[in-house]
């Protein structure tokens, strides 16, 4: 009798460790704590104050999926959240491309979502990218405290404009003050989309696209062992 009990309850069984092996797996992490630069579309204040942008769910969605204790720190720029992160006032930040600066303390992930860097002009302007003269006589305009800055740096082009906002780069660049403007693409058609200005008006190339990732400080990863790892695998297999 014991044994017909047994095996009359065994599909039950069965079906409830099936059940517990297809839940989230919980890993146990200290919180972290990250730097946001306000990055639109990828991370920005809407206007019900709320942090939001593509980058932002992307990166929620993943944390969330380690069962990890989180918080977001938004800040201006990528350059402040370099900062903080080197200080120990956050455990590293989102979205990046990589640089020196941010390796010295920080560990890149795998990516989370591609960056296309590109070169934005007016349709009518003399100086396009194919233009022989381009890269010494063309006043380029890109984001301070990005890694577009420091490449057009690195390449000797010549920077006559590095603002804050994207809005104030497509404003100079119509108004021709700026030959042309550096920066990621999805960054540049958001702000030309709020701005109100026919897409039509502008000509595009693209530079390069760049793994768009997050970064980690060592220190939080000396104490958290298999946190990167972890993090790293489901950036690489989440589904959009």
């Amino acid at each position: 009798m014991r044994h017909s009990t047994w095996f009359t309850r065994l599909p039950f069984l069965l079906l409830c460790i099936g059940a517990a092996l297809n839940t989230k797996t919980i890993f146990a992490y200290e919180k972290l704590v990250l730097a946001v630069p306000v990055f639109p579309p990828y991370s920005y204040i809407d206007e019900q104050q709320q942090l939001t942008g593509s980058g932002t769910a992307k990166v929620k969605q993943l944390l969330e999926s380690m069962g990890l204790e989180y918080q977001f720190r938004v800040v201006a720029n990528h350059g402040v959240a370099t900062d903080l992160m080197q200080k120990g006032l956050v455990d590293g930040f989102f979205l990046a491309t990589q640089n020196q600066a941010r390796d010295q303390v920080g560990v890149m992930s795998a990516a989370v979502m591609y960056n296309n860097w590109t070169w934005f002009y007016m349709h009518d302007s003399p100086l396009s990218p194919a233009n022989p003269h381009f890269r010494t006589q063309a006043k380029i305009g890109t984001r301070l405290n990005t890694n577009t800055y420091q490449w057009l740096l690195d390449n000797d082009y010549l920077i006559a404009a590095k603002t804050s906002e994207a809005s104030t780069l497509i404003m100079m660049l119509t108004n021709k003050r700026l030959d042309a403007v550096f920066l990621s693409a999805d960054v540049f058609w958001h702000a030309l989309t709020e701005a109100g200005i026919d897409r039509s008006l502008v000509h595009h190339t693209t530079q390069s696209s760049q793994p768009f990732s997050c970064y980690f400080s060592k220190a939080y990863l000396a104490r958290n062992s298999g946190f990167l790892e972890q993090f790293n695998h489901l950036a690489v297999t989440a589904k959009d």
